[in-house]
């Protein structure tokens, strides 16, 4: 049973490894949607204030013509956060499925590894090897690469959606700042557009923390993707030139 036992046996290691970064990535995952866990309410709350800044920039006439633009261009960033969230939501679902089969596939590919050992123990060297359960450990680690494939890809949505964020905020700040020069030149309305501005610019910081905290966990969940991508493959690879 030399055969089955080299096909087999070897991956002790090299699952323990996938099975180390496989939770690691799922950790640095939750934290990155952890730190996206108020986008909704910041969202409403950006809604709200587009709203009341179009009143109070109807009620400006025309010294107010530039805020509602502005204002009305800022509803179109809260739908876009909108669609963000829901992206997220459903990458949340994947990479959580994606986990799941993860760890149901290494622990399949341990019960082989432990059974190869056996196998060998009981039978010695001169066994005849198993094409069946080698073949069945060859499915269950093609199961594997392509799972970790998916994996790393929904790590990369999750990268992408993280920028979108980060355009969100920049366009987001820019009116903030727009809708500050417009007060300047408000007369009575001056007042009232400050606010406006200001407040913004708090939501602006509040997206801007979320940022911060996910992007270092999206970065390293992106790296260990790419890791277990590679591993995945090399052990796939192996396994072919060992049958």
């Amino acid at each position: 049973m030399t055969q089955l036992s080299t096909t087999i046996r070897p991956r002790t290691h090299r699952t323990d490894r996938i099975e180390s970064r496989a939770n690691g990535l799922l950790g640095d995952c939750r934290r990155a949607f952890h730190a996206f866990g108020g986008l909704d309410e910041l969202a409403e709350n950006l809604r709200i204030l587009s709203l009341n800044a179009e009143l109070a920039a109807g009620r400006a006439g025309e010294k107010g013509k530039a805020v509602r633009a502005l204002t009305q261009y800022t509803r179109e960033l809260v739908n876009r956060l909108a669609q963000i969230q829901g992206e997220m939501h459903s990458l949340r679902s994947r990479t959580f499925a994606f986990s799941s089969t993860i760890l149901r596939s290494l622990m399949q590919l341990n019960l082989f590894e432990r059974a190869g050992q056996l196998i060998d123990e009981t039978s010695g060297a001169g066994g005849k090897p198993c094409d069946s359960a080698r073949r069945a450990f060859a499915d269950l680690m093609s199961v594997l690469v392509d799972t970790l494939d998916g994996m790393a890809d929904a790590v990369n949505d999750l990268a992408r959606r993280t920028h979108a964020v980060e355009e969100v905020v920049s366009q987001s700040d820019s009116i903030a700042t727009n809708i500050a020069i417009e007060a300047a030149a408000a007369g009575v309305h001056e007042k009232e557009f400050r606010t406006v501005s200001d407040t913004m610019r708090t939501y602006v910081d509040d997206l801007r923390q979320m940022i911060d905290e996910a992007s270092d966990a999206v970065r390293r969940a992106s790296e260990k993707g790419e890791a277990l991508r590679r591993i995945g493959l090399d052990a796939l690879d192996e396994l072919h030139r060992n049958s």
